[in-house]
């Protein structure tokens, strides 16, 4: 059985022209959401107040838990809290 290699991002493969699905900040760093394929989802930062978003992992988002082992903690529940509420918005406004 092979494992798939996980995927390398870059800014390339990551569309900052649409809307993210999910943005938050921790200290002085902003990150933000994008939607992958499925449950894959990309993770980029910025300091806050510049302009360039840098791809800095990949993670896979449930509905409930954010899975994105390179980072931490505090990233990582910062950035749940802000999937959730996204996913309730949208939620509201269909139904």
């Amino acid at each position: 059985m092979k494992i798939a290699e996980p995927t390398v991002l870059d800014s390339d493969s990551v569309s900052y022209e649409a809307a993210p699905v999910a943005e938050a900040q921790v200290e002085d760093l902003e990150y933000r959401v994008d939607a992958g394929l499925g449950s894959i989802v990309a993770i980029s930062s910025r300091p806050a107040g510049t302009s360039g978003w840098v791809p800095i992992a990949q993670g896979r988002w449930d509905g409930v838990r954010l899975r994105a082992k390179a980072l931490g903690h505090p990233v990582v529940s910062s950035l749940e809290r802000a999937l959730a509420e996204a996913m309730r918005a949208q939620q509201e406004s269909v139904g």
